[in-house]
């Protein structure tokens, strides 16, 4: 009998960061058909190793092998290629792009479907892992256990030899957790191998072959599952023994007055809460995801709007916002660390001290002496594992992230401390650490009110736990009777009581139309639309106001001016889309009327013209690369490098023509500007460019892409994109339309004029802004940016025939880009999830009526 093949081996890897040795020369063998589970504490190693594997972080040395073979250009792309297979704890979920253009952009192109007909593809994955999710649906409808299914389904979906799932049950209810380790039974019946990191060590127990244990960056030992007690894990985990789970129970006798008390408290998804917790309390709140309990613990904290009373102390609190919320005493420890918890840019000290420098401030001034002592002693109080204070917190493991977060919380000092989900991806000694400051905190005389998904958690750690259900508290336990059987069975069986009840047909259609028109205001053709309104409204209240604005001689100059902002914008929204800019698009369409007039012009032959069109072509090219090498090869900022070369371009162009000169022949504009009827055939052309282009966006693998990037630049390597190609091909796309712009305002202007393109920079800007796309990447469209140019143009030449004066042309123009940004951003807010955002109740979700 042949040994069992081993699928992924990792030898003698060694990785540092700046003040921290990540990896000792760690070796890992993972055979296929098992389940290898790797456990450790924060920090001990485990997203280093994988991320090493899946070749988003590359070793100081070591050697990493795939399907036995080698890998020796590490990258994600050839990590998939090879069979790997990745859900990383942070998930790999694009924002701005829909479920169904998450599943498909992290297919490679050899196996990837089309998006036109892949939706019923897509709910054939999301089936085989027991979720019915909408392929339409945005990200931002989806529950975070629906979030981690998605993610789970795009790494099955590859069909990997290599399996590697980090933390994958974090969000999950326990239906759904069973029916994850249901499919990873089966897909390791099949061959494939699964590398399972995870916290939980009853599911470690539960799900593995084997087991292998981090601790320092080094290997502690690998063995059998079955070989080794939950203890014994747990010890060489943490390199000492552990006497206990849980610290014991608080000695609140639970018939003093309360410390918090609410009356008939409602808000989005949850009402008529009444609930009270004591001096000395920790009190659970617990219930299947998406009943409610997460809003109402988020409107105690002022995040979300609330009716109904709130008393503190025996004073009425008001809950209007987060800031008096926590001038009373209610101090929040967000969950979402990623999302919410922690300043990614600032260093650890900056993390920990925000909430309490009214303390360590004089006459308005941080005294850093202060502040460094208090926040070293919460870094030595909690253990977090830093190379120092002043190390960015971005550079710590997730469960030192979520230590730096309990540290800021505790800091202030809290009356009652809000933790919703406090020891999410948390290792297990570090769990131990924030049970016992749970508990010494309420036994200061604090009160503690603690939202987890862990059953086991609240059963050990609170003195009282509220079950939610459909948005109200079911069912109050006490002491003994808080069990894990007890908490469960009061969610599910409330749950199911109530979602017995279908909603009737009439209901669900309403609930599908009000679910699609959410999605058209949420989504990229709302501006569009808007913008389409204005251009009529302001076309019919000009053409009334004065006869002359409707003649052809008027629409076909307008339409042309409006063609080359049109094609500059198309360029500027491609760079836009990858949450870039480029300053460059004016000058650069005035270089491109300076270089053509010198071969365009009067007495020159047509061998002399196309000569012409190679160097406009050439020019645009060169500044597209340089642009890309600046940002991306020497790593500065966009704003600036595309604003220097904005500066050395507008220098060529007055070099090569100081003063306007070189008329255009006219048959070159004759041509340019040929109409058929009152339309000109290049605005024709204009809209055939920007509907292809949208169609591009939208239904290729290159425009998902493109928006992937956009995005999260992050997320999108890790799915394999090839982020730097994509952002060098914008930026050279960029400068195409650019110099295609150049040409039609060459067309209207007739002559090398070196000034005539510097305006359509900020009017670029403002078209893509007023078209709906983003600022920080991945949203967009180039309908939105033709209207957006013709509505531009539109009122330029609207103020001449309304007799207003030429700043009214800016007036306008600014007032209406400032009213569509906020009305967009707003729209999108509405339905972004956004923490903080109110949530209306939607009658049903999008998993519920497809």
């Amino acid at each position: 009998m042949s040994p069992p093949r081993v699928v992924l081996r990792l030898s003698d890897v060694v990785k540092t960061f700046p003040g921290v040795v990540a990896l000792k020369g760690v070796s890992l063998d993972v055979i296929e058909g098992e389940v290898h589970a790797l456990v450790g504490e924060n920090g001990a190693g485990k997203s280093t190793l994988i991320a090493v594997a899946a070749g988003s972080t590359l070793p100081d040395s070591g050697i990493v092998e795939i399907g036995g073979v080698p890998v020796t250009q590490p990258s994600p792309a050839a990590a998939q290629a090879l069979g790997l297979a990745v859900v990383y704890q942070h998930r790999a979920i694009l924002e701005d792009l829909t479920v169904a253009e998450n599943m498909v952009v992290a297919m490679p192109s050899d196996s990837a479907p089309r998006m036109a007909g892949a939706a019923p593809w897509i709910r054939a994955k999301l089936a085989a892992i027991g979720v019915t999710i909408d392929p339409a649906a945005r990200i931002s409808e989806l529950s975070a256990p629906e979030r981690q299914l998605l993610d789970i389904a795009k790494a099955l979906a590859l069909k990997p030899k290599v399996l590697v799932l980090d933390e994958p049950t974090e969000s999950l209810a326990p239906a759904d957790a069973d029916r994850l380790f249901e499919q990873i039974r089966a897909i390791t019946k099949t061959g494939t191998a699964v590398v399972y990191i995870s916290h939980r060590l009853p599911e470690i127990q539960r799900i593995a072959d084997r087991i292998t244990v981090l601790r320092d960056g080094e290997t502690r030992g690998t063995m059998a599952a079955a070989d080794v007690s939950e203890e014994q894990i747990l010890n060489l985990i943490i390199g000492r023994s552990v006497d206990q789970a849980f610290p014991a129970k608080g000695i609140a006798d639970g018939t003093g007055p309360p410390l918090l008390e609410t009356h008939g408290l409602s808000g989005p998804r949850f009402h008529d809460v009444t609930v009270q917790v004591r001096p000395g309390e920790i009190v659970g709140l617990a219930g299947v995801e998406g009943n409610g309990q997460g809003q109402f613990l988020r409107a105690l904290a002022g995040l979300l709007p609330s009716r109904g009373s709130l008393t503190l102390r025996g004073e009425v609190v008001s809950l209007s916002d987060s800031t008096r919320a926590h001038g009373s005493g209610l101090v929040f420890m967000p969950g979402d660390r990623h999302a919410e918890g922690v300043f990614h840019d600032l260093s650890v000290r900056e993390n920990v001290s925000p909430l309490v420098l009214n303390r360590i401030a004089k006459r308005g001034i941080v005294r850093r002496a202060a502040e460094s002592r208090v926040v070293a002693r919460e870094i030595e109080r909690l253990a977090i594992k830093t190379p120092s204070p002043e190390t960015p917190v971005s550079a710590l493991s997730g469960g030192n992230q979520q230590k730096v977060v309990f540290a800021r919380a505790l800091l202030a000092q809290p009356t009652v401390l809000l933790a919703d989900e406090p020891t999410r991806g948390v290792d297990a000694g570090a769990r131990l650490e924030i049970y016992q400051l749970l508990r010494e905190a309420a036994d200061s005389g604090q009160a503690v009110v603690v939202l987890s998904s862990d059953v086991i958690e609240l059963q050990g750690l609170c003195d009282r736990v509220h079950v939610f259900s459909r948005g109200t508290v079911v069912r109050e336990l006490a002491g003994d009777n808080i069990t894990e059987e007890n908490i469960t069975g009061a969610a599910i069986t409330a749950t199911g009581l109530d979602s017995g009840h279908a909603a009737p047909p009439a209901r669900a259609a309403h609930a599908l139309r009000a679910l699609r028109l959410r999605r058209f205001v949420a989504g990229d053709y709302l501006p569009a639309a808007v913008l389409l309104l204005l251009i009529l409204g302001l076309g019919i209240y000009t053409s009334a106001s004065n006869g002359r604005f409707l003649t052809a001689i008027n629409f076909q100059g307008m339409l042309l001016l409006a063609s080359a902002l049109a094609l500059i914008s198309f360029g500027q929204l491609i760079v836009l889309l990858t949450g870039a800019i480029d300053l460059s698009v004016g000058p650069l369409s005035g270089l491109v009327v300076v270089v053509f007039s010198f071969f365009a012009a009067e007495g020159q032959s047509t061998t002399r013209l196309v000569l012409g069109v190679l160097a406009v072509i050439g020019v645009a090219l060169a500044v597209g690369l340089i642009n890309s090498v600046l940002v991306r090869v020497f790593g500065i900022a966009a704003v600036l490098a595309t604003l220097a070369t904005y500066i050395a371009i507008q220098g060529v162009s007055l070099a090569l023509r100081p003063q306007p000169a070189g008329y255009l022949r006219a048959s070159v504009t004759d041509t340019l500007t040929k109409s058929w009827g009152w339309i000109p055939v290049a605005f024709l052309i204009v809209c055939a460019l920007g509907v292809g282009a949208e169609l591009v966006l939208r239904l290729t693998r290159a425009g998902l892409q493109l928006r992937a990037v956009g995005s999260d630049d992050r997320t999108a390597h890790r799915l394999g994109a090839r982020v730097n190609r994509t952002h060098i091909a914008a930026y050279l796309l960029c400068s195409l339309f650019a110099a295609a712009g150049g040409l039609m305002l060459a067309s209207q202007v007739g002559v090398g004029d070196a000034t005539v393109g510097v305006s359509y920079t900020l009017s670029s800007i403002a078209v893509v802004v007023l078209g709906g796309a983003s600022i920080f990447g991945g949203r967009g469209s180039f309908i939105g940016a033709l209207f957006g140019a013709v509505l531009l143009q539109e009122i330029i030449t609207s103020t001449t025939f309304l007799n207003l004066g030429v700043a009214w042309q800016s007036f306008l123009s600014g007032g209406l880009i400032l009213v569509g940004a906020c009305t967009y951003s707003w729209a999108r807010r509405r339905r972004s999830g956004v923490p903080g955002a109110e949530q209306p109740d939607w009658s049903g979700s999008a998993s519920d009526l497809t």
